[in-house]
Order: C-alpha cells, then sequence, then structure tokens
C-alpha cells in the first residue's frame, strides 16, 4: 500500500486512505490491534517480532509471549522442517518470497490441537532484510462444515451402494444422473453406460401387469414431477436388454434440494420373489378349490354308485357328474371292441357326442392309440395330454377338439383286481387341467368306479337267465392241477373252492393213480402252494387233497371277472376247465388275462346257455341265508373237506387250522351259519332273529 502527496484521498493497490487521517501512526495501531484476525510478522530467521491481541484467540499464546519465538511454535511438528528450510532459503537470496492469499493450512495450537487456519501472507524489506506479515484467520467453522458436507456426502455415497433397493435420480427433462449399482442390478443395466441417458432409455422397458408398455403419463417419474408430489408403491414390470422380465415396485418423488432444479429420485425395488410366492400361493389354493369341487364331485359319484344296480346307470351317472364339474366339460367311458380292437364310447356326458363320431380309438398305439385313451388301457395307469394343440396324438383330429373347446384330456382305466372294465376320458378347456395331484385322485376315482362295475356285474351273473361258458385247456407246468397230473401220471378232479380273507383260494382236489404222500409231498414244494393237507384216502387209493394256492391261477383269473367254475380235471399234464362268465362279462379280456398268467393257453368252445341247464358248483346257495364272509367260508370248507361226511374226514380241529381259527370260532361260525341255512329252508321267521 502506498501514499501519495497531498491531503486529497488516494488509491495504492487494494486499499484507498485519506493521508490527513491515515499519517498517524496510531491509527494503524489501532487499526491493527482491534482486527478479529490474527497479526503476526517475523524477520527472515522466522523469529516472530510483532503479534496482535486476537493471535491469543487463535493459538492460545500472549502476545508478548511470542516475541522472540520462533514462529515453528505456530506450526504442526511435521511442517517445521519445511518452515525452517524455507527461512533459511530467504536469508541466502535477495528475491522476495512469494505472495500467499487465502491460503487454507493447518496451525497448532497451544495445547497441541490443530487448529484450520486460512492463511495471507507479504513481505517487505526493512533495513535491508525481509519482515514476513501473516493474516490468521480461524476457519474452524467453515472447516466443521466442510467436514459435515464430506461426511454426508461419504454417507450419502455409502447409503448409495449398500442400500437394497435400487436409487435412480432424473433431471426435470428425465436425464438419469445418479443410479446405484442396485438399480443397476434390477434394472439389467451398468450404471456408467446410462448415465446421461434419458428415460426412454433403450436398456429396459417399463411394462404394465398384462406386459403391455407403461404410457409415458402412467410413469412413476412424470407423474411425481407434473404433481409434485411423492407417488408410492406402483408395481410394473421391467423387460432388461436380456429378455428377462423382472416384477418392481417402484416409487418416486421431487427432490427439493433449494435450487428448484425438479429432479426426481426414484427407488426401485427387486419383487420378484414375493410375486413367485404369490403366484405359487395362489396356485395352491386354486389347486385346493379344485381339490375340493372334484372331491365333492367324487363323493355325488360315490352315491350313484352305491344306487346304481346297471352297469348303464354306472356310466351315465360317471360321465354326467365329470361333465359337470369345472374346469372339466365332458367326458364319456369307452369299451374295447374285441374284433376291431377300437375303443368304442358306451356313455357319454356333455357336449361331446359330435366330437365322439370323428374320432377313432385303438387299443393299440397303431393306427390311433397314441392319445391318452390307448395309453391308458395299455398301461392301466392315469394318461394326460397337457395341451391338445401341441400332442401330435390329437394332429388328426386338433381342428375337431378346437371346436368343442378341447384343450387337455385325461383318461383313466377302470380296474379292479387286475381287470379292465373300460376307460373314461376327461376333457377341459384349459391347458394343464390335469397336474399330479388330480390325476392321483382320477386314478382313486378310476379303481372305485371299476370296483362299482365288478360288484355289479358279479350281482347280474347271479340272477342272470343265461350265462356264457368257456371251455379252457391249459398245459402248463405253472397251473397246479396239470403239472400234479403230469409229475405223478395221475388224474385231478376239482371238487370245490372255497375264497379266503385274504384272497387265496382253497381248492379240494380228488386225485386218483397217485400215492397219497407223493400227493402231498408234490404239493408241498410246488411255487404258489402256501399249505396242504391230505384230508381223506377212498377205498380205492384216491386221496382227496386240501391245497391253499394263491390268486394267480386260472380260478382267480375267472372270479375276478366275475365268472365261476363249473367242472374241472387234469390228465398226462393238461387241465380242462369248463368256467361260466356273466353274459356281460368282456371275453376278450378274460382271454388275455389267461394268456398272461400261463403260457400255453386254448379256448376250445364258447357259448351262451341259460343258466337252469346245470348248477355250477361255484354257485351260491339257491336261498339267500344271509351269510357273512365268515359263515359262508366256514360252511363251505367244512363241507368240501368232508367234515359232514361219516364218519367225518375232517375233524372240527382240522378245519379250523385249515380256516386259521381257534376251534371254538369254527364252531360258533358254523352253527349260526348251519341255523340260518335251515332256517330259510324252512323259513322260520322266529328262528331268523335268533342269535
Amino acid at each position: 500500500m502506498t501514499r501519495t502527496e497531498g491531503g486529497d484521498a488516494r488509491s495504492g493497490g487494494e486499499c484507498a486512505y485519506d493521508p490527513s487521517v491515515t499519517g498517524d501512526e496510531s491509527f494503524f495501531r489501532t487499526l491493527v490491534e482491534s482486527a478479529s484476525d490474527a497479526i503476526v510478522t517475523v524477520d527472515e530467521t522466522g523469529g516472530i517480532v510483532f503479534a496482535n491481541p486476537a493471535i491469543e484467540e487463535t493459538f492460545g499464546y500472549d502476545p508478548e509471549t511470542l516475541i522472540g519465538r520462533s514462529v515453528t511454535a505456530l506450526v504442526p511438528e511435521d511442517q517445521r522442517p519445511r518452515i525452517r528450510a524455507a527461512f533459511d532459503a530467504l536469508q541466502s537470496t535477495a528475491a522476495p518470497p512469494s505472495d500467499w492469499e487465502g491460503v487454507e493450512t493447518v496451525g497448532r495450537h497451544r495445547d497441541g490441537r490443530l487448529v484450520p487456519i486460512e492463511l495471507s501472507l507479504g513481505a517487505h524489506r526493512h533495513d535491508g532484510a525481509w519482515l514476513l506479515t501473516a493474516m490468521v484467520r480461524d476457519v474452524s467453522d467453515r472447516h466443521a462444515e466442510r467436514v459435515e458436507r464430506h461426511r454426508e456426502r461419504d454417507l450419502t455415497e455409502q447409503l448409495l451402494r449398500t442400500v437394497p433397493t435400487g436409487l435412480v435420480v432424473l433431471s426435470d427433462e428425465g436425464v438419469i444422473e445418479r443410479m446405484n449399482d442396485r438399480a443397476g442390478e434390477i434394472l439389467g443395466a451398468d450404471p456408467a453406460d446410462v448415465i446421461g441417458d434419458s428415460r426412454e432409455t433403450d436398456a429396459w422397458r417399463l411394462l404394465d401387469a398384462d406386459g403391455e408398455p407403461v404410457p409415458p403419463d402412467e410413469r412413476v417419474f412424470q407423474m411425481a414431477r407434473d404433481s409434485g408430489r411423492p407417488v408410492t408403491e406402483v408395481e410394473q414390470r421391467v423387460e432388461r436388454t436380456d429378455g428377462e422380465r423382472v416384477w418392481v415396485r417402484v416409487s418416486a418423488a421431487p427432490l427439493s434440494d433449494g435450487d428448484d432444479s425438479g429432479r426426481v429420485v426414484v427407488v426401485v425395488e427387486d419383487i420378484s420373489n414375493q410375486k413367485a410366492r404369490e403366484r405359487r400361493l395362489r396356485e395352491q389354493n386354486e389347486q385346493l378349490e379344485r381339490l375340493d369341487r372334484i372331491n365333492a364331485v367324487i363323493r355325488g359319484i360315490d352315491q350313484a354308485l352305491v344306487r346304481a344296480t346297471t352297469r348303464r346307470e354306472i356310466d351315465e351317472a360317471v360321465c354326467e357328474a365329470l361333465a359337470a364339474a369345472d374346469p372339466y366339460h365332458s367326458a364319456w367311458i369307452g369299451d374295447v371292441n374285441a374284433s376291431s380292437d377300437e375303443v368304442t364310447p358306451r356313455a357319454h356326458g356333455g357336449d361331446v357326442a359330435d366330437y365322439l363320431e370323428e374320432i377313432t380309438v385303438t387299443r393299440s398305439a397303431e393306427p390311433n392309440g397314441t392319445g391318452p385313451a390307448g395309453r391308458a388301457i395299455r398301461s392301466r395307469s392315469v394318461q394326460v395330454t397337457h395341451d391338445v394343440d401341441t400332442d401330435p396324438a390329437f394332429e388328426g383330429v386338433r381342428a375337431a377338439a378346437a371346436a368343442h373347446d378341447i384343450r387337455s384330456a385325461a383318461s383313466v382305466p377302470l380296474v379292479y383286481d387286475g381287470t379292465i372294465y373300460g376307460v373314461v376320458t376327461v376333457y377341459a378347456d384349459e391347458p394343464g387341467a390335469f397336474d399330479g395331484t388330480e390325476q392321483d385322485v382320477l386314478a382313486e376315482l378310476g379303481a372305485t368306479i371299476g370296483h362299482a362295475i365288478n360288484a355289479v356285474t358279479t350281482r347280474q351273473a347271479l340272477v342272470a337267465e343265461h350265462v356264457t361258458e368257456l371251455r379252457l385247456a391249459v398245459d402248463d407246468d405253472d397251473h397246479f392241477f396239470a403239472a400234479l397230473s403230469a409229475a405223478l401220471d395221475c388224474e385231478v378232479a376239482f371238487e370245490g373252492a372255497t375264497v379266503q380273507a385274504d384272497e387265496t383260494f382253497r381248492y379240494y382236489l380228488r386225485v386218483a393213480g397217485a400215492n397219497p404222500d407223493d400227493v402231498l409231498a408234490f404239493a408241498d414244494e410246488f411255487a404258489g402252494v402256501e399249505s396242504a393237507r391230505i384230508v381223506s384216502v377212498g377205498p380205492e387209493g384216491e386221496s382227496l387233497l386240501e391245497a391253499t394256492l394263491d390268486a394267480g391261477s386260472a380260478f382267480g383269473v375267472i372270479a375276478d371277472h366275475g365268472g365261476a367254475v363249473r367242472s374241472a380235471s387234469a390228465a398226462e399234464g393238461e387241465c380242462e376247465v369248463v368256467a361260466e362268465l356273466p353274459v356281460s362279462a368282456d371275453v376278450r379280456a378274460v382271454v388275455d388275462a389267461l394268456d398272461d398268467a400261463f403260457a400255453d393257453i386254448e379256448v376250445r368252445a364258447q357259448r351262451d346257455r341259460p343258466r337252469s341247464e346245470t348248477d355250477s358248483v361255484a354257485s351260491p346257495p339257491s336261498f339267500d341265508a344271509d351269510l357273512t364272509d365268515r359263515q359262508r367260508t366256514a360252511v363251505e370248507t367244512a363241507y368240501y373237506a368232508g367234515f359232514f361226511e361219516w364218519p367225518r374226514e375232517s375233524t372240527g380241529e382240522e378245519v379250523a387250522e385249515s380256516l386259521g381259527v381257534s376251534a371254538p370260532t369254527f364252531h360258533k361260525h358254523l352253527r349260526v351259519a348251519e341255523r340260518k341255512l335251515l332256517a330259510a329252508r324252512f323259513d322260520d321267521d322266529s328262528t331268523t332273529q335268533r342269535h
């Protein structure tokens, strides 16, 4: 600062002053002493030669105590070597040191703490030596504010990096200014690649719940910007560049930063897992509702099966009930035509009659058996077509199926005890209508229907005026009768049989021409014979053999189809069986089942005849004695075992042992059965009421 001659105000450098006022030294002393900033002057050795009172507030030193001390007392220890070197250099040069103005650095307080300061430094020469004067301002508050701003910025950056939701900041024009990594993960874009892009970026597309693009005026950014209010929890989908669609929940709010910039922050949450859980829960609920409906239908079918007295009633009740059960709309039951191998519908429910006229289904895979009905008959398990539009089996009838709103199908074999009584096919108007659980339920329903058909067929057979007679020849070592006659060169005649509670058969065979001990030994070693004993030996050496076999015999197969054995005999390894079947029985199915059981079986004759011509040995009594299963088994076993002969061929204990019960239990069942039979014979009502 310089002064010009005269009394007018002059300007020198950055100061303007009136020499008439400022010429007095006291003016400047007062100015320096009253300054709020610390002022300190040092010589070229670094010694302090002047310090104003403000130095105490800034550095904690009494100004008088600093005179003569090195200025390094006001400098942090790590900077002192550099300061000393600077003063050493100053003493060896005539060039003026550089002026500093507004340089921020750090000073050292008397108590050792560091003080943020702003330093302005000027140099002038006095008596040929350099003097340096520094203006020092304590900027601790400013520094604290700056530190706080840095801390908040760091915290904000940390939040952006670690927050589990995506954050996107957009300008008023919709330009992406900030995006955290999580937003990039959700949206499938690298934040570095999309910063500066418009919200219409090609990196992703916003879609609504139906998969349609979201209009601009329905996007949360636009709604928040235009309304000036937050928009929360809008569920949309994002289609990423890789084609994946992700469910997101989007919220947006205007940012108030004081500059009226119009920025908007958008929060993006990935709710794909939540949507997946909701979808699974919804599917489970729908499945439960569907199963409830199906179970209700099955209960109704069960009641109809109990009331049904004919196979036709069963078929119609089943088809009508299934056709009325949502999501099904039609159903039909078919049988295999033995001569053509075609599956012929015998009943239907719903609008499916015209469709059945247009299709042909065969039991064999070729030419038309690759659909669910043909597969179900061959496999005897539930078969499903989940989507008619994609199943090759429906290629030729796809148009007809579409015309009848058939989108999926399930075929259920009606099987009971190894016998198939047809197949029921159900149609639905939506693909994928038959999941695993539903198939299990339908399989149980098929078994129930099969059992009901078997029961009705059996009842009809008992009262039918005509029967179908089959004459069979079995030449197989697996058949006990044939094998026994071949092994011992004897003749075997069937006397009778009873069915046990465990579905095994107890046979009574008259064996001639063989030693009884050899007969028993052969029976004990034969596979499938569970127990055997010689009941009696006749005067000619013929023996009555009691043998319990499993159900895998010709007798068992015939019984499974509602039939009974009329007679059977074996000689020289060949067994001839005459069987009676209900006229409604599927003879082809019986023969197929026998073919499966034995390697060499031949049907020698088949005819329908009046039942009155003969009395089948396996037929029930001609009068209804209302016997329980145990009572009937007890009296039949006793009869065939010779319990009623005189002298007895089997004792009560022996018959009881055959039955697997105690002697008192056997006698109890036998006495009750005898009383019921006699009461039925003599029509004694009072006796029938006794127990």
